[in-house]
């Protein structure tokens, strides 16, 4: 396996590692296992937030053993930030969700404005649940109080890249996580 440097650049920002592909890897098995046991005999849909949530949630749903559906939901807060607008941006399919469990898949939650417009949205179709399932989370961030039911790692409130993470659409490719810790 190779080896990522401890730090990198982006928009000539410096980033530190904070989780190694290893340790992802790790958070992201422990929450398939836990929806394999929860959602035993159901078929769930699967709602990936992207862009930033599509290497989390295809390696999630690599080690989901459940009959389940898959779409997609277009999701912005950030902009050319290193913090939330505010203004969330939301783009979703003719979804038919009806009688079905929704698993939304996050890659990060912070102030909980993104999910909590999209929380709305899918409420208006009756579907039979909804659960949510992030890899992070900054509940040092919270403007909105989300109920999360799968939680990979809390972190403190760092800006962070990598893993699907990006700032300014930079550094998504990254393997690991790495944050910027203000100066």
């Amino acid at each position: 396996m190779q080896s990522h440097p401890n730090t990198v650049f982006i928009n000539q920002k410096k980033f530190k590692v904070l989780l190694r592909e290893s340790e992802i890897k790790q958070l992201v098995s422990n929450i398939a296992e836990r929806i394999n046991e929860d959602y035993f005999g159901k078929k769930p849909l699967f709602l990936i937030v992207l862009k930033g949530s599509m290497f989390f949630a295809s390696d999630l749903l690599r080690k989901i053993e459940l009959e389940c559906e898959i779409d997609t939901v277009s999701a912005k807060s950030y902009g050319n930030y290193m913090k939330s607008t505010g203004e969330v941006n939301l783009m979703i399919s003719k979804l038919d969700v009806t009688g079905k469990d929704i698993i939304i898949l996050e890659d990060i939650v912070d102030t909980g404005y993104t999910l909590n417009k999209l929380i709305e949205k899918l409420k208006f179709l009756n579907p039979a649940s909804i659960a949510i399932a992030t890899l992070l989370s900054k509940p040092a961030m919270r403007k909105i109080n989300i109920d999360l039911k799968y939680i990979g790692l809390e972190i403190p409130p760092f800006f962070v890249i990598g893993y699907g993470l990006d700032f300014s659409e930079f550094g998504r490719n990254l393997p690991a996580i790495y944050s910027h810790e203000e100066e």
